[in-house]
């Protein structure tokens, strides 16, 4: 029954408008919690009315949300995600074990949609830019930053002339300056949306800096700012996200990269190596 809703959720006529995809989205990834929300709750979480809620859930059959979760009691299904809000309940599964591997089947199953992102066109699209590009920049804020320095720092391992850009100097002109042909611009940002990650995009593809979005199924506005798209999962349970499924992405990544440029990245790591012996960073 809820892989029935799931579906429905999916189909075309439930995502016709941006507030349907961010109800959509949302209803989705938080089915097991859908006993515990209202409305309302829905809406304040989503950022959108509380009647723009019912109108879309009537389209899609059903006369409220009351009618949805009786569907739902109706499913055999039930998932450790039900806790949400009773810490009393997460103490005690953690500490029996529970509620990790719940935590973990989590992380299973998002490394099943990690591996559909690696199967897809956008994929292969986006691994052809960061080999072809004269210079890739990569940009992420607020809890992501680190992961996204991660990247790059592994990425600079593969291929010359790659940046972290902080942005701290206000106008990105390391990007847009537009000195050298062929730029790749790769924005790493998932909800809550950074107000700059938006304009850099728009800004970047306008000075014809080619952009691969990394986000989460919250982003709407994804296909519009972006030549090539790549969307995660987003969060869901109880508990914050973490980067586990994010990382395991962008190992993938540079994996697929370092098998595509071959012997230059041998090369390369022999250069790195050398440099990295006179300048005594690392014991011998």
């Amino acid at each position: 029954m809820a892989r029935d809703i799931a579906a429905k959720l999916k189909s075309p006529d439930a995502r016709q408008t941006k507030s349907d995809v961010l109800i959509a989205n949302y209803i989705e990834r938080n089915l097991a919690e859908l006993p515990f929300e209202t409305a309302k709750s829905i809406a304040q979480n989503v950022g959108v009315s509380q009647m723009t809620v019912g109108r879309y859930l009537r389209r899609l059959g059903y006369g409220g949300l009351d009618e949805l979760k009786r569907e739902m009691r109706q499913s055999a299904h039930r998932t450790g995600w039900q806790v949400k809000g009773n810490f009393e309940r997460l103490r005690r599964d953690a500490r029996e074990g529970k509620l990790i591997a719940a935590l973990i089947q989590q992380q299973i199953d998002d490394l099943g949609h990690i591996y559909e992102i690696t199967m897809s066109p956008q994929w292969n699209q986006a691994i052809d830019l960061l080999i072809g590009a004269e210079e890739v920049f990569i940009a992420a804020y607020q809890n992501v930053r680190g992961v996204a320095q991660y990247f790059a720092s592994q990425l600079s391992y593969a291929r010359p002339r790659v940046e972290f850009v902080d942005g701290l100097n206000g106008t990105y002109v390391e990007v847009l300056d537009g000195s050298v042909e062929n730029r790749c611009l790769f924005l790493f940002d998932v909800r809550r949306f950074a107000n700059k990650a938006r304009p850099l995009a728009e800004e970047a593809r306008a000075a014809g800096v080619k952009v691969i979005l990394l986000t989460d199924d919250a982003c709407v506005w994804a296909q519009d700012v972006s030549d090539v798209a790549l969307v995660m999962p987003g969060a869901r349970g109880p508990l914050w996200d973490g980067a586990a499924i994010t990382v395991s992405l962008m190992d993938l990544m540079i994996s697929h990269v370092i098998v595509e440029l071959g012997d230059k990245v041998n090369q390369r790591v022999d250069r790195l190596t050398r440099l990295q012996d006179v300048f005594g960073d690392f014991e011998s």
